[in-house]
């Protein structure tokens, strides 16, 4: 994700979910809602989504 923006092959340690399931488990097993991250732009991701680092949850 932001590795790719920048040019940076990084290895994908992690399986992303494209749309945050928030416990859907028919969205968490979809696996076209999967996607390969690095973890840095795994937690990077999870945290802009879940109101992480001092942002404002975006379900809110």
């Amino acid at each position: 994700m932001i590795c790719r923006k920048h040019g940076i092959r990084t290895a994908a340690n992690v399986v992303d979910h494209i749309i945050p399931h928030r416990g859907d488990t028919e969205l968490f097993w979809n696996r076209r809602n999967w996607q390969p991250l690095c973890s840095s732009c795994h937690s990077r991701k999870t945290a802009t989504e879940d109101a992480g680092f001092g942002n404002r949850s975006k379900k809110d």
